[in-house]
């Protein structure tokens, strides 16, 4: 995983409090003084990144990082996973969210006050990995589905 430490007079940092666990999005990242950045803000992130919360897993802390994040910090309490073209990043990110990946993960925690996962736990793991056409109509039909439950959950509300 690739650092980069704040420079600046100021940046803007996602911790894990950042990551809206229901919508699986980046909230607001906290707009921070370079003076008062915390020892963990080093993970680089770009476009297309997928964060993915080794801390308490099980509460589904992952989000993929929209182009107006990207020139943004990580907590080291990600792992950012980045394609490097044998997985597409939606997939990646649909990938990352499902049951098989969380719960596989969930297994490997370990400490009490805050369980956590370590980096090589993720990457040991196996992934399914289709050919490219194939994880772009998976993506496809998870954002038609999601699109349509977001619809249905806005007209009961």
């Amino acid at each position: 995983m690739e650092t980069r430490k704040p420079t600046g007079t100021a940046f803007d940092y996602i911790d894990i409090d950042a990551i809206d666990n229901h919508a699986h999005a980046i909230t607001t990242p906290k707009h921070t003084p370079i003076q008062d950045a915390p020892s963990r803000a080093s993970r680089a992130i770009q476009t297309g990144s997928v964060l993915f919360s080794m801390v308490r897993p099980y509460l589904q802390n992952i989000a993929l990082v929209p182009k107006e994040y990207s020139s943004c910090i990580a907590s080291t309490g990600f792992y950012v996973c980045n394609s490097t073209g044998l997985l597409a990043p939606e997939y990646m990110y649909f990938l990352m969210l499902s049951p098989y990946v969380v719960d596989g993960l969930n297994q490997f925690m370990k400490g009490d006050n805050s369980p956590s996962i370590g980096k090589d736990d993720i990457e040991n793991w196996l992934y399914p990995v289709p050919p490219i056409a194939e994880q772009e109509r998976i993506s496809s039909m998870m954002k038609e589905i999601l699109h349509e439950i977001s619809e249905i959950d806005s007209s009961l509300s």
